[in-house]
């Protein structure tokens, strides 16, 4: 055996070249293996769909980086030295080693992790998100979570954030939006509530009524929609607040009908603690949109996406 044959020579070619940060090799490895395998360079060529010129060049390139001859080329064919059938032995291994990297470096790229920023209502991220972070946490350790519970309308893009959730039918703005649930809006108040004061048989006996409203820059938001100026002044708002959760809580306490999304209240109302009085006049639904700015998903928020639309339901658990 030749001293550029022997096996301690191979394995030092290699890890000299890996020291000098050379490991053009590579490249031509699958080449080498076809060659090897099928025993010429014309059968190894028409299955490449390449012409044997370049298939020896791949080959010539091969053995001088590893400084070692790999085949004995004759007249007669190609036959393997002891390095050739060394490396024909490794190399299969080799290449199956590098797609595996290749693999777990995509896989750690994909994998759930850094700061997902989400903003959303109050109220929706304390019912729908919050919930989830648990198994968040535990399904996925490196991935953290910016919450901004905001009543503002917040900019993805200019924010850097990884989505927004928002309600009602969106402007074109660049954003890509995938709907998520329906919002209707109800009326309803405790059983307590209707046995001590009824139950209004339309809008025009509201005023007989207390309702529970929602202030939005010093307006009664959730009765606006429904009743006129006229009807409004005669009706009696036993509380204004500007959050949802406390509307609701008064209302599950007796304190008067409230006007709310169903994602507030229909659990209240399939469990009985909360009953539906009237139909929202106009039938209206909105969308519930996840917002994003980025056309491709990236994988934290795809999780957390997957994980809301389970948690939520379809249809969602609070039709």
């Amino acid at each position: 055996m030749r001293w550029a044959e022997n096996p301690v020579f191979i394995r030092n070619a290699f890890a000299y070249n890996a020291k000098m940060n050379d490991a053009r090799y590579v490249e031509h490895l699958p080449i080498f293996l076809e060659v090897a395998l099928l025993g010429s360079f014309s059968a190894a060529a028409r299955k490449l769909g390449m012409v044997p010129s370049s298939l020896v060049r791949h080959i010539d390139a091969l053995e001088s980086a590893l400084g070692t001859t790999l085949f004995v080329r004759s007249t007669r064919g190609l036959m393997l030295t002891d390095a050739g059938e060394m490396l024909k032995a490794r190399a299969a291994a080799l290449l199956s080693d590098i797609t595996d990297i290749r693999a777990e470096l995509a896989s750690l790229s994909d994998m759930p992790q850094g700061t997902l920023r989400i903003s959303c209502l109050p109220t929706f991220g304390k019912t729908y998100i919050l919930p989830l972070l648990p198994t968040l946490a535990e399904r996925y350790p490196q991935l953290f979570v910016d919450l901004d519970l905001t009543e503002r309308q917040t900019d993805p893009t200019q924010e850097l954030l990884d989505a927004a959730i928002r309600i009602g039918e969106q402007k074109d703005s660049g954003l890509y939006a995938s709907r998520i649930a329906t919002q209707r809006w109800v009326m309803c108040a405790s059983p307590g509530y209707i046995a001590r004061y009824g139950r209004p048989d339309d809008l025009n006996a509201l005023p007989e009524h207390r309702l529970i409203a929602r202030y939005n820059k010093q307006q009664p938001a959730c009765w606006t929609q429904i009743l006129s100026g006229q009807l409004l002044n005669r009706c009696r708002m036993v509380l204004r607040c500007n959050d949802f959760t406390a509307q609701r809580q008064a209302a599950l306490l007796g304190l008067g009908i409230t006007f709310l999304p169903n994602w507030v209240v229909g659990p209240d109302i399939q469990a009985g603690s909360l009953q539906q009085v009237l139909e929202d006049p106009r039938r209206e639904q909105q969308g519930i949109y996840l917002l994003r700015p980025l056309a491709k998903i990236s994988a934290r928020l795809n999780v957390f996406t997957t994980l809301l639309q389970q948690s939520i339901g379809q249809p969602p658990s609070w039709e």
